[in-house]
């Protein structure tokens, strides 16, 4: 027995259509989200808003909590490219940390600034759903574990990695993300400019005084197993 091929509508072949009937729910979660907050954005009032039949949100999701995952895993992903983009044309460029440090917060304030609501989804609603929640700490995860493996490499460190990399990376990454937003709130009195130069200059200070201090722990342990 043979399948009929799915014929085009409109021109358009079918998985097209659902691809674009995807982004659509997609673009329209993510302003409800940021306009009325995850416990007011339902699945009706996305498709009301989409204009779409409500067949056609279960036709690509399972259900709101995995729409919201979809929407921040998306905005992350983009945020991630931003900031790494960033740091490696910095170390192709030579810069010092100083300036490599600068020039990855911008790029990361210059990503949630050019539309403020992606902040607000990304590092508030995220938080609303279980789904979302966990998405969120992988990113942060992610990140934390990046910017360990560069700081080891940064400062030449030798052995494993040390507990309080990790801690120090999430520290600056969940405290930049709180800053952004309290930023943006207006309840920090600086310029774009002092914003980003200041918070990179943070977290050089932050960073250099966590790998000191791992160096010096690690240090401890060789020179008791050297004399033991």
């Amino acid at each position: 027995m043979t399948t009929s091929p799915v014929r085009p509508y409109l021109g358009k072949p079918a998985e097209e259509r659902i691809q674009e009937r995807r982004r659509l729910l997609m673009d329209t979660a993510f302003e409800l989200l940021a306009s009325d907050g995850w416990r007011q954005t339902t699945i009706d009032k996305i498709c009301r808003k989409a204009k779409l039949n409500k067949r056609y949100f279960y036709e690509s999701f399972p259900g709101l909590d995995e729409l919201a995952a979809a929407v921040v895993d998306e905005l992350a992903q983009a945020l991630l490219e931003h900031g790494f983009r960033a740091v490696q044309e910095a170390r192709e460029e030579g810069l010092s940390t100083d300036d490599l440090a600068r020039k990855a917060i911008a790029a990361v304030v210059e990503y949630v600034t050019e539309d403020s609501r992606r902040a607000r989804v990304l590092f508030t609603e995220a938080a609303a759903t279980p789904q979302a929640m966990a998405h969120r700490k992988a990113t942060i995860h992610g990140l934390a574990k990046a910017l360990s493996a560069y700081g080891l490499e940064h400062h030449n460190a030798q052995g494993e990695e040390d507990p309080l990399d990790i801690l120090a990376s999430a520290l600056l990454i969940g405290g930049s993300m709180e800053a952004v937003l309290t930023w943006l709130d207006g309840n920090i009195a600086m310029s774009r400019e002092q914003f980003i130069d200041d918070l990179a200059a943070l977290w050089v200070f932050a960073g250099d005084g966590a790998a000191a201090r791992a160096k010096a722990r690690r240090s401890s342990v060789v020179n008791k197993v050297t004399t033991a």
